[in-house]
């Protein structure tokens, strides 16, 4: 340690002396130079010019020469060299948290002295190496910050679970070595895998389409919009639900997106420019899993829109009356399950459960009451439009099961033994219907409807022949002469019907 700084002592007498004799010789042959140069230009200009012109280029001369002068002292005085301070460089380190294994690894650290520093360097080994085991790596300077220092651990020194390292700097007098860890008590860095992206694979689940319930618009005003709505219910959500239309004739449809406006009801609108003559369309949806699609109608099969010429307003004062057959307002959600009732002649009454799988088709099936007994009743009511007077066609069968129409009907025969045959036979009265009926409903078919029909019945019973046997023997006048009936008798009949009635569509 004594020795370098002897030597350090010595370097810096050496340079105070060159500095010394750099001061005065630049200077003085400056000074000489300057006043030869004016002298041998005024010697040349004298031969040339006249006197009033020698002064004039002296004094520019002059001027000249104390502009050279001032840089030439300026450029004599050296830098001094700053005396050694004794002191190590400071050196400062943020240790590392880790890296990736077989990777590159950045080390950087700040390192500054006055009299310059040499350096940094670093040390790195295998944990569980020996102390002659560390490879030393000199640290680059960085162009941009003073004193910042920083390498690159190659990836071959790197393929390790833990890289151990210490830093030492000195500065350029010799003075250190400054120290972050040391050999003994190196700083650990661990080194880890590096993570691999893996790639993730979405499982969606398995879905339906949605449903779909629509009331089919069968006529507009040509020129006009055309509003389309439905319901889409889907437990695996709804998406690219769409009105798909054409004009009657074409082969291609043309898709009209549906916008949700609400809860699970959507609509589109045709626009005006579009509806010029009738139209055929269905609709169609997919859920959000791309399932379908679902739809109302069908390509083959499609709603007809038929398009009617718009009619000019009328003045209020002169307002015509509303047709009966207008469409309801309410028409938008039909429904599809109801109630029946209905009483008449000769069927009798009747409750009935009412489904309606198509808006002009509807199914019943209920019990049936004619004072004497009970029995069932169904059938199917076909109805073309939903309007406020509506017409339909009415087809029913049915069966009374049980009957004693001595309840109604009132025996009159003197005869005891005809009478108490009669009665025997009534007791035991039952029968098969059908009948055919047209009628008008009154009120919404969403909800109420009221109505009046008008048809014929057709009857079959069956007479017991033990009771017929009876009945023919008391009305015979020789008893010595018996009448017996061997079989049932069948009986049927046609006879005209009416009926009042009204339904309940609850759901």
């Amino acid at each position: 340690m004594q020795l370098r700084k002897l030597f350090a002592v010595a370097a810096a007498g050496v340079c105070l002396a060159f500095g010394a004799l750099a001061q005065t010789d630049p200077a003085a042959s400056s000074m000489d130079g300057g006043a030869r140069s004016p002298a041998k230009s005024s010697k040349k200009k004298s031969t040339k010019k006249s006197s009033k012109t020698s002064k004039s280029s002296r004094s520019s001369k002059k001027k000249k020469a104390k502009k050279t002068q001032a840089p030439a002292q300026q450029a004599a005085v050296p830098d001094l060299p700053v005396p050694d301070d004794g002191e190590a460089p400071k050196l400062t380190h943020e240790a590392l948290a880790g890296g990736s294994r077989g990777k590159p690894l950045a080390v950087a650290a700040h390192a500054d002295d006055p009299n310059g520093v040499y350096g940094p360097v670093l040390y790195v080994r295998k944990q569980g190496l020996g102390a002659g085991d560390y490879v030393p790596i000199r640290m680059a300077a960085s162009k941009i910050v003073p004193g910042d220092y920083s390498v690159e651990v190659p990836a071959a020194l790197t393929n390790v679970e833990v890289l151990e390292y210490y830093l030492e700097a000195w500065d350029m007098a010799g003075n250190g070595p400054a120290q972050v860890g040391t050999a003994d008590a190196p700083l650990a860095v661990p080194l880890a895998e590096e993570k691999k992206a893996v790639a993730t694979v979405m499982i969606h689940p398995k879905g339906a389409p949605p449903a779909i319930t629509h009331s089919a618009v069968a006529h507009a005003p040509k020129g006009k919009p055309v509003e389309i709505s439905a319901r889409l219910v889907g437990d695996t959500g709804v998406q690219n639900a769409a009105v798909m239309f054409r004009h009657t004739g074409e082969k291609d449809y043309k898709a009209l997106p549906m916008g949700n406006i609400g809860g699970d009801d959507y609509t589109a609108t045709i626009p005006a420019a579009m509806v010029t003559s009738d139209l055929e369309y269905y609709l169609e949806a997919y859920d959000k899993y791309g399932n379908g699609p679902a739809r109302s109608g069908s390509p083959g099969i499609p709603y007809s829109l038929k398009l009617a010429e718009a009619v000019a307003p009328v003045p209020a004062q002169a307002a015509a009356p509303v047709a009966s057959k207008r469409m309801l307002e309410d028409e938008s959600e039909p429904t599809y399950v109801g109630l029946g009732f209905d009483g008449g002649a000769p069927g009798g009454a009747g409750l009935t459960l009412l489904v309606r799988p198509l808006w002009w088709l509807r199914l019943n099936a209920g019990l049936a009451y004619n004072v004497a007994g009970f029995g069932w009743r169904g059938g199917v009511s076909l109805a073309p439009g939903q309007w406020t007077v509506t017409p339909t066609l009415n087809l029913d069968v049915g069966q009374y099961l049980s009957g004693d129409f001595n309840k109604v009907v009132t025996i009159t025969e003197s005869n005891p033994a005809v009478a108490s045959a009669e009665r025997a036979l009534l007791a035991k009265t039952t029968y098969k219907f059908a009948t055919a009926q047209l009628g008008l409903e009154f009120g919404s078919q969403r909800r109420f409807v009221f109505y009046v029909r008008g048809g014929i019945t057709y009857f079959e019973s069956t007479l017991p022949h033990a009771e017929l046997s009876a009945i023919a023997q008391s009305n015979n006048p020789d008893p010595s002469n018996t009448i017996t009936v061997t079989q049932d008798v069948k009986y049927s009949s046609i006879v005209p019907c009416a009926s009042l009635g009204f339904n309940i569509f609850i759901y």
